[in-house]
């Protein structure tokens, strides 16, 4: 049947609506199905398995995080899930399931700040990311802490369209609640979020031709504050004693003197063995994280967000406060707390949120001017072709070479473990005898070998925490032969004892760090 004039608009709308549907609905499915690549096939790290130790039972859960660093959802999912089959795709699976989710959310993001072209652009470069592919199969669940941050990011930009609508309002306030149950890494997104809804609201109370405006925001207000309320309630006691511990200044004795240097420390910062140092080491991590290893692509995307925030901010002048509060305020929150001690570049994952966006816009914005230069109207026919075939030749050819460079980094990231616990246990069960002592080091090594005992065929006979140089020679003088595990970086008394009384004898490299292994001589 053949469209009318009058049905042409609507029929056009309809397959426009339809190719959208296809484009998103194709990128969550080729998300989830990266993110799925060898879900199972990778043993459990460290971090997870403390996380699965937490997670046996209630009482433990609850007990490990009143008065801790970490609120409780996080192990009540990986606990709720580590009982069903394979323990390493079940409770990796919710990080799988956020991760190809939040490609949808920062499509709907990158279109809100520019255009669909940005919004499919920003989606891509999330789908292919390989710090996000990382965390989209870690069971530390920073893929749901920025599924959250993306989704309350998005409500917020949408709120400050059209600030009338409650049901965003309360959305937005169980988003961020949740997040804060999850991890109070959340903050870092929390923070400028709240911030820059409040300084919308301020302005828009300034400008007396807005003052509906303002009453909107002042309901919404009343509105998330309840909301946020009721679901942190029961936590809330817990969270403003850990901003107390946080925030407390440095004891001065009754001379005004500082006090002694162990006692200050652990009023202002977590039991934490090593200090994070922010220099240019940590910043260019940073970078890569949020971009690729490779400099050419991790520093033209640096310079596609600049562009993109110069385009935005043109655009928007409330964008250029919203990338303020959303780069620049978590680092008041870090260096005015106790969270300066220790801040690793995954705590800051939220930055992925509008870091690709903006990204994604510059592109776009540096496509169209030179487009726009190419394809000069003054031109005669047969050089607009030509110029259009290199055009598009060029621009395919750069294309092309940044998908590979992608890819190589992502088939790095499926071909290497995390941690080979398990390889490393089966080693010790072909090689150690049974009446060997394996003596676990530093830096959680006897979670990752209890881990995988239950697959040997006999029980190892393990010694935990043998961290020092006089527990390491207590032990030798007890067994005949022993094995020594560790992983991370060894005390000089340590590696002293290690050179002088055992053998090195084997590696498992991984991405979280190389699990060592040593047989005394």
């Amino acid at each position: 049947m053949i469209a009318t004039k009058e049905e042409l608009p609507e029929v056009r709308r309809r397959r426009h609506a339809a190719t959208r549907r296809a484009v998103l609905y194709g990128l969550i499915l080729a998300g989830g199905v990266l993110r799925l690549i060898g879900l199972s096939g990778k043993s459990f790290w460290v971090d997870e398995i403390q996380s699965l130790s937490i997670a046996q039972n209630f009482d433990l859960i609850m007990s490990y995080c009143r008065g801790g660093h970490t609120p409780p959802l996080r192990y009540f999912i990986v606990g709720a899930f580590h009982h069903l089959p394979n323990p390493e795709f079940s409770v990796r699976l919710p990080a799988v399931v956020f991760g190809a989710l939040s490609i949808a959310l920062l499509l709907w993001i990158g279109e809100r700040l520019y255009d669909w072209r940005a919004g499919v652009l920003a989606a891509v470069l999330l789908l292919l990311s390989p710090w996000h592919l990382d965390q989209s199969q870690d069971a530390r669940y920073y893929a749901v802490i920025l599924f959250l941050a993306l989704a309350a990011l998005g409500l917020a930009i949408r709120i400050v369209e059209q600030p009338a609508n409650l049901w965003r309002w309360a959305a937005l306030a169980a988003a961020c609640a949740f997040n804060l149950y999850l991890s109070y890494v959340a903050v870092f997104s929390v923070a400028p979020t709240v911030g820059y809804l409040a300084w919308c609201a301020w302005t828009s109370w300034r400008r007396s031709h807005d003052r509906e405006r303002a009453r909107m925001f002042l309901r919404g207000t009343a509105l998330a504050a309840l909301v946020g309320l009721l679901i942190l309630l029961p936590w809330l006691t817990e969270m403003t004693g850990l901003l107390d511990r946080y925030v407390r200044p440095i004891p001065h004795s009754a001379d005004g003197s500082s006090m002694s240097a162990k006692r200050a420390s652990s009023s202002l910062q977590p039991p934490i063995a090593w200090r994070t140092s922010f220099d240019w080491a940590y910043g260019d991590d940073l970078l890569v994280k949020l971009g690729l290893q490779q400099p050419a692509v991790k520093w033209a995307l640096l310079g596609f967000f600049g562009i993109g925030l110069v385009a935005i901010v043109r655009r928007n002048r409330t964008a250029a406060m919203l990338a303020a509060f959303w780069f620049i305020l978590p680092w008041a929150v870090i260096f005015t707390t106790g969270i300066r001690h220790f801040c690793p570049p995954r705590y800051l994952i939220h930055y992925l949120g509008l870091y690709l966006p903006l990204a994604a816009v510059g592109i776009v914005a540096v496509w169209d001017r030179l487009d726009a230069a190419a394809l000069s109207p003054s031109l005669s026919k047969p050089s607009i072709r030509i110029r259009r075939a290199a055009f598009f030749g060029v621009a395919a050819a750069i294309a092309l070479a940044a998908l590979l460079a992608y890819a190589l980094e992502d088939i790095r990231y499926f071909r290497t473990q995390k941690q080979d616990w398990r390889s490393a246990v089966h080693f010790l069960d072909q090689n150690a005898a049974a009446s060997d002592a394996i003596l676990a080091g530093g830096f959680w090594t006897p979670y990752g070998l209890q881990q995988y005992v239950s697959e040997l065929r006999r029980p190892l006979n393990l010694v935990g925490s043998c961290v020092t140089a006089p527990r390491i020679e207590y032990e030798l003088a007890l067994n005949p032969r022993a094995w020594y595990v560790t992983w991370g970086p060894l005390p000089p008394d340590v590696a002293d004892v290690l050179a002088r009384r055992f053998d090195f004898v084997g590696a498992f490299p991984g991405t979280q760090g190389i699990i060592l292994i040593y047989r005394s001589k």
